[in-house]
């Protein structure tokens, strides 16, 4: 059996500090948005702008979406290398605030191990701070469901690092 999982991310919500004005945040989300998503143009298997791997797993959809014409769909079975795949993307953090929330919508189906949205911070050293949903456990066949993962907006970050993972394999 196929195991497969659907995903869509929407937007990233950022908890700014008190200094940063209400424009400021605006103009901050409204410059996130299009690189948040999936509506833009595909290169192979993937939207522009987007990595992940291994090849072979993953791949843009334009019929199964939560909102809008794009989704990304991330299928594993048992003849996929490696022990999970990824969609991920990366920015540099250029933002004040006290922490990062990445907010997404997922839809799987028959997940062995787990899914889920997840966020790393990086700065000289790797992995400052890292949330993958692992302790959530969403596995099985679920309907679209909004998710969201925080991590503490470190002071010596230079670069997030988000996306969706798939975890396990199943029979074939």
């Amino acid at each position: 059996m196929l195991r497969h999982a659907l995903a869509l991310l929407c937007i990233a919500a950022l908890v700014c500090s008190a200094q940063e004005t209400k424009s400021d945040r605006v103009a901050l989300r409204t410059d996130l948005e299009p690189a948040l998503g999936f509506e833009g143009p595909v290169s192979g298997a993937m939207p522009n702008g987007w990595g992940g791997g291994p090849s072979g797993t993953i791949f843009a959809d334009n019929n199964i979406v939560h909102g809008g014409h794009g989704s990304v769909r991330i299928e594993r079975d048992s003849n996929s290398p490696n022990n999970f795949s990824t969609v991920t993307k990366s920015i540099p953090i250029d933002f004040g605030g006290t922490s990062i929330e990445l907010r997404g919508y997922l839809r799987t189906e028959n997940v062995s191990d787990f899914v889920g949205l997840w966020m790393r911070e990086d700065g000289e050293n790797p992995a400052l701070a890292f949330n993958n949903m692992q302790a959530t456990q969403l596995k099985g066949t679920t309907d679209w469901t909004s998710y969201s993962v925080h991590v503490p907006l470190m002071a010596e970050a230079t670069k997030l690092f988000f996306g969706v993972l798939v975890a396990g394999t199943g029979k074939a």
